[in-house]
């Protein structure tokens, strides 16, 4: 029994060193980055190799701005990644001399990258490449989200290569080319700006036993030294270039207040025409959200996302007096996400019966329109929210400020003059009538 116990132990102590022993060559998959931008699996020790994982990370930023860091939608593109086999006539790579103990560089031809078996994952996992090409792809949809800041807040996605059923024939440096593309015709009309490269080159090292011991993302295809300065972590913004894609919204408020009319500020909410244009010619589709004060009626019955083409949003929309003077906004209407370069026409009517209000409209907290009577029925001056695409743009608010007008007593006499006119003539004419009747009579008799 003691004797098979120490068996046993002897059994576990060597699968144990073992474990130990393997842990040494074998490490944790290492992310782009990890000891040096766009590196994985960088030599701890001079001439001491970590074998990777056969599959790498390549990270995709998108850069969203808004000035209030509302979560909004993204708009409809899928982005396509085509890896193929880099052409590599005549490139090398030379490491640094303290890489090994003999302390001499060591220089390497780049060969072209076998693409038969890998597969590439973004959203869903792509299929294993041929001789030719592998490709994946990364599909948002407007009910995808990007986080956002005024100064613009990252969020970042994975294009995953696999390289576990590549056959790689001989030992050395492998030379993949990864082409970024979208699905619409231009980034101009998604609303968003284009990274600086949209083309990458990953090198992938291979060791004697066919094993990947290393990664190396780069913006260029060119030779490679100690002193290389365009290693990056993928379609990011990096110390060698900024390749993240940029998209910029902003979010529009409106907003009514009702001054010396006590009964519209507490029982009317007052119909605003929008109007929005697209100026820049976007081709996508996107999806805004929309948050609707009390009492106030928003687009589409109060819909809390909206979804189309920009133009598509127009309608009228009820907002409720929010007291702005004494600094509550309980009716106002909030809509989140518009793309910048899109652009709001507004303007309202008045719908109280027997009322006349001054008008006046503030954009942006300045005024930009004011009507000097606007009775039963009549519109507003119709002002403009201008953005400019590509551009942070703040918040935009448009308030428009109803005064009730109060008729003076003299106006009842102006009001009704020319009835009594009217009256007054006719009374004229029947008694013109008599005079003239008992003038004829006295003539007569």
């Amino acid at each position: 029994m003691k004797r098979g116990f120490k068996k046993f132990g002897a059994f576990l102590l060597t699968a144990v060193m073992a474990l130990a022993m393997n842990s040494t060559v074998f490490a944790a998959p290492e992310a782009l980055g990890g000891t040096e931008e766009g590196v994985a699996g960088k030599w701890a020790n001079p001439d001491t190799e970590l074998v990777q994982n056969t599959n790498i990370d390549i990270k995709k930023e998108i850069i969203a701005f808004n000035p209030n860091g509302t979560t909004v939608h993204a708009p409809v593109v899928t982005y396509t990644y085509t890896v193929t086999p880099a052409t590599v006539t005549g490139l090398t790579v030379t490491d640094e001399a303290g890489d090994h103990t003999s302390n001499t560089a060591v220089t390497a031809p780049v060969k072209a990258g076998i693409t038969t078996g890998v597969v590439v994952t973004g959203t869903a996992a792509g299929t294993a490449g041929d001789a030719t090409s592998a490709t994946g792809t990364l599909v948002f949809t407007n009910t995808d989200t990007f986080t956002t800041a005024a100064a613009g807040d990252t969020n970042v996605y994975n294009i995953n290569l696999d390289f576990d059923n590549v056959a790689f024939t001989q030992p050395g440096v492998y030379r993949y080319q990864i082409a970024e593309t979208i699905s619409a015709a231009s980034y101009d009309v998604i609303a968003m700006e284009d990274g600086a490269n949209d083309t990458l080159f990953l090198d992938v090292y291979v060791d004697g036993n066919l094993d990947i011991y290393g990664y190396v993302c780069m913006t260029a295809n060119a030779s490679v030294t100690p002193s290389t300065t365009t290693k990056i972590n993928g379609f990011v913004d990096g110390n060698a270039a900024d390749n993240s894609d940029k998209y910029y919204t902003y979010d529009l408020v409106l907003s009514k207040d009702v001054v010396n009319d006590t009964y519209g500020a507490t029982n009317n909410a007052y119909p605003f025409t929008l109007t929005f244009s697209n100026p820049e010619g976007y081709t996508s589709t996107f999806t805004i959200d929309q948050t609707v004060g009390s009492g106030s009626t928003g687009l589409n019955s109060s819909a809390a996302t909206i979804t189309g083409l920009p133009t598509a949003w127009s309608g009228d929309v009820q907002v409720k007096d929010g007291n702005a003077t004494a600094g509550t906004t309980v009716g106002d209407i909030t809509l989140t996400g518009i793309p910048a370069g899109v652009d709001v026409n507004v303007y309202e009517t008045n719908n109280v019966t027997g009322v006349t209000y001054s008008v006046e409209t503030k954009v942006n907290g300045t005024s930009a329109a004011t009507d000097d009577s606007v009775a039963t029925g009549a519109t507003s001056t119709a002002v403009d929210v201008n953005t400019t695409k590509i551009a942070t743009t703040a918040q935009q608010t448009v308030l428009i400020t109803n005064t009730l007008l109060l008729i003076s007593p003299t106006g009842f006499v102006v009001r009704f003059a020319p009835y009594m006119l009217v009256l007054m003539g006719g009374i004229f004419l029947i008694v013109l009538g008599v005079v003239l009747y008992k003038r004829t009579n006295r003539e007569e008799a």
